[in-house]
């Protein structure tokens, strides 16, 4: 799979976000979508306070204040809860650490993945990054349409709620490319 296609599909649609925020489902979040599950996890992190090194307890400070503020704001309005922030380097690497291991957990859900034309792989990638590989399973339809290589269907069932309809045509458009 083209994880440089995929990083860029996924920057342009989930953001890239430099300071802990809670995403919509109420995660700690950092990043291009890289939940943070707690606040040993944070301190682990590559933070910075101004251009110097963070210190595992600002981070662990940090988590805990935006774990504790209301979810379903704007990530925005996280910013003022934290001093930290995560530098483009720093992103670039959790993000290519998280493709690498959800692709291993896509290829481990999905028996036939390797099989699948590589716009294919990039649509469900999208997908399962955007709702978890649970949410990806709640499209039977559309997993039988892959499995059967029936792009037309695939394209036609990967409609979610919830999001902008610019991601969705861009995903059917994905699918409608493993045909060609």
């Amino acid at each position: 799979m083209d994880v440089t296609a995929v990083a860029a599909r996924l920057r342009k649609f989930e953001g890239s976000i430099p300071h802990m925020y809670r995403c919509t489902g109420g995660e700690v979040t950092i990043g291009v979508g890289h939940a943070i599950p707690s606040k040993d996890h944070a301190a682990g992190l590559d933070w910075e306070i101004q251009g110097v090194a963070a210190t595992p307890p600002q981070a662990q400070a940090d988590f805990q204040a935006v774990a504790a503020a209301a979810k379903g704001l704007v990530a925005s309005a996280y910013a003022g809860l934290t001093q930290c922030r995560m530098g483009d380097d720093a992103i670039r690497s959790v993000l290519g650490a998280d493709l690498q291991a959800f692709e291993a957990q896509l290829a481990a859900a999905l028996p036939r993945w390797n099989s699948y034309p590589e716009p294919a792989q990039q649509a469900l990638f999208d997908m399962a990054f955007n709702l978890g590989l649970g949410g990806l399973k709640k499209f039977p339809r559309l997993l039988a349409a892959v499995d059967a290589g029936d792009w037309t269907t695939a394209a036609a069932q990967c409609h979610r709620q919830g999001i902008g309809e610019p991601r969705n045509q861009e995903t059917a458009a994905l699918f409608r490319q493993a045909g060609s």
